[in-house]
């Protein structure tokens, strides 16, 4: 392998040439996050001397996993300078599209480095990708009385504000940039359209298997302050976070906060509000996301669970009877799994896609349906995505090989979507409401969220 270097505002950077991929690691959009900085906004990043290496993976911010056995394999690199990106661009010269990408993780866990999102597949046709480090748990999204609420999504912000500045650098067009991202990273899609300080830093969104909890930021007991953690260093922060996590086992203690500059209204209020208006959507979701937990739920844990969540979600009341009618004729375990799935990550689905065609922005919806292996769980699009199959743990995780077809055509709808604005399908409008169904055969059905609207949008016709 050879070197490639790249001037910066802020200096020189040497990535690593691939041939027909340049890869750069960890370059720095904002100071390290440490001191004063541990939970202030993002501060732009001073100039370096001398060129920074960017040849291997920088430092994550992840340190507690949110599942020991997660299904995209997490790298953890020691170090604090956390606030950076990973580009891989293609070799030749050109004004490429950009594919900026925000992990996953409940907000609390995950890497830009995972394998899984290997960039190249994307600059291979034309694109540039951006991954984003950004703050996790207490550091990003626990609100205190002394520090900025949100300060994870302003990291999201800040990353976005240096690719406008900087991806020319990499043969990027600042002004076609499409931030996509992955459950938590799907959610913080769907912050970003409805933020105004993120306006005009995107031109098209991909929010997959969005994650949007209705429910408010879990707040710190009284008394306890970002101040008073920061004093402590990462010993303290991370006690803290086993804590939050200890008396939050049912639901995710981080999350955005609604409120104030970063995200006045709720997403979906912003949404329908009109805040996201002309931007490209691209979402959707797996069938079966969580319904496999309900297998791991005591017995006692079951309907508790599922009604806490479906209340948090704001089920709304004439779908209940919806719901029951679904329900008929499965499991317990299988119901409360598919109560679980809509009221995570479907209602948001439907919810989204909804209130856009009310307010006539264009949006086109997937539903990953495949049923080898393990099934359509969460995660499992990914690999296909990506075009990654042979990546470290996807045949574990899928159960079965992912058929060459159906990662050709679900990696060519989002080259589509990243380059045109349109990933090739019909877009989901009234009536048709036409859903991309990836299986092996894709199909388009109409109203392809039909069972799910009849409970979590009713009054849609």
């Amino acid at each position: 392998m050879t070197h490639s270097e790249v001037t910066l505002s802020t200096g020189r950077v040497r990535g690593t040439d691939l041939g027909d991929v340049v890869r750069f690691y960890g370059i720095p959009y904002a100071e390290d996050p440490v001191g004063d900085l541990r939970f202030a906004a993002p501060a732009r990043r001073e100039p370096w001397d001398g060129v920074r290496d960017a040849t291997r993976p920088a430092a994550t911010a992840q340190r507690l996993r949110f599942d020991p056995d997660p299904a995209i394999p997490e790298p953890i690199v020691a170090g604090s300078d956390i606030l950076h990106v990973d580009v891989w661009a293609p070799a030749e010269d050109g004004s490429h599209p950009v594919l900026v990408w925000i992990h996953g993780g409940g907000w609390e866990s995950g890497s830009s480095h995972q394998p899984w999102f290997d960039g190249s597949t994307f600059a291979r046709r034309g694109i540039v990708v951006v991954s984003v480090g950004y703050r996790l748990g207490v550091e990003g999204f626990t609100p205190f009385p002394d520090a900025p609420d949100n300060r994870g999504l302003l990291d999201w912000i800040a990353a976005l504000e240096w690719v406008r500045d900087e991806i020319a650098a990499f043969g990027g067009d600042p002004d076609r940039v499409t931030v996509s991202g992955q459950s938590a990273g799907g959610g913080a899609v769907l912050c970003l359209l409805g933020s105004p300080p993120a306006a005009g830093l995107f031109h098209g969104a991909i929010a997959a298997s969005p994650a949007v909890l209705r429910a408010p930021a879990t707040h710190p007991p009284k008394g306890v302050t970002a101040e008073g953690l920061a004093a402590g260093g990462r010993g303290a922060v991370d006690e803290f976070h086993r804590r939050l996590r200890r008396e939050n086992q049912f639901t995710l203690p981080f999350r955005p906060v609604v409120g104030g500059e970063t995200v006045p209204v709720p997403p979906l209020e912003a949404v329908a509000a009109g805040q996201s208006t002309g931007v490209p959507l691209l979402i959707g979701s797996t069938a079966t996301e969580f319904e496999a937990v309900s297998d791991k739920l005591p017995g006692p844990a079951l309907v508790p669970g599922a009604a806490l969540m479906a209340l948090s979600q704001q089920l709304p009341r004439q779908g209940l009877r919806a719901l029951a009618r679904q329900s008929n004729g499965r499991s317990l375990r299988r119901s409360v799994g598919a109560v679980i799935d809509a009221a995570a990550i479907h209602s948001t689905v439907a919810r989204a896609a909804e209130t856009r065609v009310a307010a006539g922005d264009p949006t086109w919806v997937y539903d990953f349906c495949w049923t080898g292996g393990n099934g359509p769980r969460h995660c499992a699009d990914l690999p296909f995505f990506w075009a990654v199959p042979d990546s470290e743990n996807v045949e574990r995780y899928l159960g079965a090989p992912a058929p060459a077809s159906l990662v050709e055509a679900m990696h060519d709808s989002w080259v589509s979507f990243v380059t045109t604005g349109d990933p090739g399908h019909p877009a989901y409008d009234s009536p048709d409401r036409v859903v991309m169904a990836w299986n092996d055969p894709p199909a388009q059905v109409p109203d392809g969220l039909s069972a799910v609207r009849a409970v979590w949008w009713p009054e849609a016709r």
